[in-house]
Parts: C-alpha cells; sequence; structure tokens
C-alpha cells in the first residue's frame, strides 16, 4: 500500500529531542514523513511565513521567545496548516493558552510515543482540514451574503440588527455600526406597519412580499418588499430573524408612468370622440343662433337668451380645443438650450405675479449644465404652470418657492418646490389627469398640458408632497449628445 506524504516542520532547540522526536515519526510505518528542523526563533518565523508544510511541531521552549509567541506569530500570518505544541512536561495553564490561541493539538514530550504523536498529527490534519472546508464554504455564502444586490440581515430575538450587507447599507444610508443600534422596528415609517409583519412573522413563521415604506437615514421614504423568516434551532427556539428587503420605488415609479401614459391616450381617444361629436351639433347651434340673431334684433327680452347662449357655445368649443392641445404630443422645434435659461425665462414672466404676492423666490442653478435638446418655448409653458400652481399654493409673505437645477451622469434636472399647502396623498394620482383641478374656477389642464411637453422631451416628472409642508415638482431630463 502507497504511503501517505506529509511534509512536517518541527522547531525544537534540542537536537537530542529533535533525533528522538524524529525516530518517533519514522516508526509510523503508514507515513512517510518529509522533516525539516529548525532549532531557533528567527528561523521558525522564517519558514512560517512560507507556510509550505502540512503540519508543525513547535516545542515551548526555544530560548529567548517562546513556542506560544512563536504560535502567535504564525496564526497572524494566516497559518493554514495545524500546529501541534510540544512541551516539556503538563503545564495545564501552557496547554490552556495554546488551545486557546489557536494551536491544533498539544504533546507533552515525557512518555512520548509513536501512537500518541501519531494520532495527534492524524487528528490535527482531519480537523485542518474540516475547519478549511467550512471556512471555504462560510467564504462562499459569504460572498453571496455580500454581493447580493438585495438588502440582507439577520437581527435577534428583539429584532435588533446582528449582521447586515452593504446592500443594506446602500438602500437606507446607515453604517454597520449605526444599523447595530437600530431594530427592524426604527426603519418602518408607519407605526402600524411593523405590527402586522410581527404577527405574520409569529403565526405562519415568515412573511412574503411584504410591502412596506420604511425610512432612509435622511428621512426619505423608500417603497420596499421585505420577505423574513424566523430563525430557530433544532428543539425550535426562537434565535432571531432573517430577511430579504427589495427596494420597488422605481418599479412603482415606472408603473405609475405607464399608468399615467395609459390615461393620456385614454384622455386623448376622448378628446378626439368628443370633440368630433359636439362640434359638429355645435357648429350648427353657432351657425342657427347667427340666423336667429338677425331676426330678434328688436328684441331685447330675447337678446339676453343669445348673449347666454353664444357665450356657452363659445366656452364649450374652448374645453374641447384646450382638452385636444393638452392630450396629444406636443409638436417640438427641438435645438440645443440651457435648463438654467429655462428657469431665468421663466421667472421673468412671472416676476409680477410673485411681487404682487410677496413671494420669496430662490434659485440655485449649476452653471456646469451641458446644453440639451429642448424647445424652450413650450418647456417655458410647463414650468409656468408648476411655479404659477405653486404661487397659488403658498401664503402670500410668508411663501417661498425654490427652483434648483443640477446634474449627475445620466440626466439634468429641474426641481421647483413650494412651502404651500401641499397635495394629499389620494390627488397626487390623479394630479396630472385632465379636469383635475383644485383651484375654483380652473380647467384643471394646466398639469396635463405640462406632462405632455414633458413627455415630448423624452423627460420624467415626480411628485413629492406634504400636505401643510409644501410640494417638489421634479423633472429629469435624458442627455443625449447624440443630438448635436
Amino acid at each position: 500500500m502507497q504511503k501517505e506524504k506529509i511534509s512536517l516542520l518541527l522547531v525544537d532547540d534540542d537536537e537530542d529531542d529533535y533525533v528522538i522526536t524524529r525516530d518517533l515519526l519514522s516508526d509510523i510505518k503508514t507515513v512517510d514523513f518529509s522533516i525539516v528542523w529548525v532549532d531557533n526563533y528567527d528561523d521558525a518565523v522564517r519558514e512560517l511565513k512560507q507556510d509550505n508544510f502540512d503540519v508543525y511541531l513547535i516545542d515551548y521552549r526555544l530560548g529567548e521567545k517562546s513556542g506560544l509567541d512563536l504560535l502567535k506569530a504564525g496564526i497572524k500570518q494566516g497559518i493554514r496548516s495545524p500546529i501541534i505544541m510540544l512541551t516539556g512536561k503538563g503545564f495545564a495553564e501552557i496547554d490552556h493558552q495554546a488551545m486557546q490561541m489557536g494551536a491544533a493539538d498539544y504533546l507533552v514530550k515525557d512518555g512520548l510515543n509513536t501512537m500518541m504523536i501519531e494520532r495527534s498529527i492524524r487528528y490535527a490534519l482531519n480537523n485542518s482540514r474540516i475547519v478549511h472546508k467550512l471556512f471555504a464554504q462560510e467564504q462562499k455564502y459569504r460572498a453571496l451574503f455580500e454581493q447580493s444586490v438585495n438588502a440582507i440581515y439577520i437581527t435577534n430575538q428583539e429584532d435588533l440588527f446582528i449582521n447586515t450587507n452593504s446592500a443594506m447599507e446602500r438602500l437606507f444610508g446607515y453604517t454597520v455600526p449605526e444599523l447595530q443600534r437600530l431594530s427592524l422596528k426604527e426603519l418602518f415609517a408607519s407605526a402600524d406597519e411593523y405590527p402586522r409583519l410581527y404577527r405574520a412573522l409569529t403565526t405562519e413563521g415568515k412573511v412574503i412580499d411584504f410591502e412596506a415604506q420604511l425610512k432612509h437615514k435622511n428621512q426619505n421614504i423608500v417603497t420596499c418588499n421585505l420577505s423574513a423568516a424566523r430563525l430557530v434551532d433544532s428543539e425550535q427556539n426562537l434565535l432571531g430573524y432573517q430577511g430579504i428587503i427589495t427596494d420597488i420605488s422605481e418599479k412603482q415609479k415606472v408603473q405609475q408612468e405607464l399608468i399615467r401614459l395609459e390615461k393620456m391616450m385614454m384622455t386623448a381617444n376622448i378628446a378626439r370622440s368628443i370633440a368630433h361629436e359636439v362640434r359638429n351639433p355645435l357648429t350648427n347651434i353657432n351657425l342657427s343662433l347667427e340666423q336667429f340673431s338677425t331676426e330678434i334684433e328688436e328684441r331685447d327680452d330675447l337678446a339676453v337668451y343669445v348673449d347666454i347662449i353664444h357665450r356657452n357655445a363659445k366656452r364649450i368649443n374652448e374645453l374641447i380645443t384646450a382638452m385636444l392641445n393638452s392630450s396629444k404630443p406636443s409638436q417640438l422645434a427641438l435645438q440645443p438650450g440651457s435648463l438654467n435659461e429655462v428657469v431665468e425665462k421663466t421667472l421673468e414672466i412671472t416676476a409680477d405675479r410673485v411681487k404682487l404676492q410677496e413671494v420669496q423666490i430662490e434659485v440655485k442653478l449649476n452653471e456646469q449644465l451641458e446644453a440639451i435638446p429642448l424647445d424652450q418655448d413650450k418647456l417655458v409653458m410647463a414650468l409656468l404652470n408648476i411655479v404659477n400652481n405653486a404661487i397659488e399654493a403658498v401664503k402670500p409673505k410668508t411663501g417661498q418657492i425654490m427652483l434648483e437645477t443640477w446634474q449627475d451622469d445620466q440626466n439634468e434636472y429641474v426641481a421647483i418646490q413650494d412651502n404651500g399647502r401641499g397635495i394629499a396623498t389620494s390627488d397626487l394620482d390623479k394630479l396630472f389627469d385632465a379636469f383635475h383641478t383644485g383651484k375654483r374656477g380652473g380647467m384643471g389642464l394646466g398639469l396635463t398640458s405640462t406632462q405632455n411637453i414633458i413627455n415630448s422631451h423624452q423627460a420624467k416628472i415626480s411628485v413629492d408632497s406634504k400636505l401643510r409642508k409644501g410640494t417638489c415638482f421634479t423633472i429629469a431630463f435624458p442627455k443625449k449628445k447624440e443630438f448635436f
């Protein structure tokens, strides 16, 4: 039978002890040992740095330095192979320290025999292989844990975070030490949502795709799907919880954008149908009204009613025209232009109204913005609708409106923020719908037209609002250098 080959480094400052140990190893018939002997600390450190041996036998006494010092140096350097300590006598304290520091085993030289040393080496090697295998598996799963695009966490019985991955830090803006001082409950934006999650976990043992509003460190709301499960031991005692959190904010924005586009298409279809069905009879009404007016010129009592009919017919025609214009795609005359110029021109037009209402205007323009393709006149009209709404939403004298531009690698942005009355959550989804208005006498087509112009620029508009705190419209324009 072929012998197993094992390379071994023996560190011992006593040559007689080396010879005895070598002879004991040579008596092991099933193993072919390749032995290297060093008799001092410095040479041993150099060999440890190479880490070229399957197993290390280190004597406790090495002159000024001890075997424990060498063991510590080896562990610090990340020695993968097992280290066995050799002691002259059975000093329990030394043996205990060696095992605590990472030694695979210890042997007492007095009374050492072939069976004992073979058993110790085999035990150390087998244990080392198991440890390395477990370490490799741990590294594999740690890599999956850390590299996951979704936030992964583990909490204790009180739902305090004890382990989180990098995606968790990126999603919520906290460092690992900061997260470890928080509980999952503290991330929930609503006090009512966490108890629902907890009840589901305790009754079912797990939850899948639990939608929740969670808070970023900067207090922004992040819409997430949370899947979690209870962690238990072999006796079903609760150890804690593990979970995965997926950010679905962007997905929801895309869905909302698709819904808006569908609404616009539906509105356009309805507008065309109404225009066709209403304008024909409306034309006949106006023609008949003109003919009728010539026949009753001397009847003052009827002239009043004719005037009412005429004004309302004109109003109907204006409504139809406005609805058609707001719902059909804008025909743009795109030219290289600056968003900063659009903001400045918008403010010029609203200057008198701002002064009349005594509203404070703050402007933050990024002078590094590049030219992008835009229709300046139509874009001014779009921003004008938002700014006018902001002026009406804020209180005179205390009202504040800020217009800001900035950019990143993909987009240039315009934001219009006010400290006005805000918009109810229930109204946000209907904000761009035709004829939806909160103003007395308003037609409810201004923001519909604004969205139409924004969409025609292939830009995206989003709204964030809180009642009694204010509203912020943010428009993202893609950079399109190929246009030039």
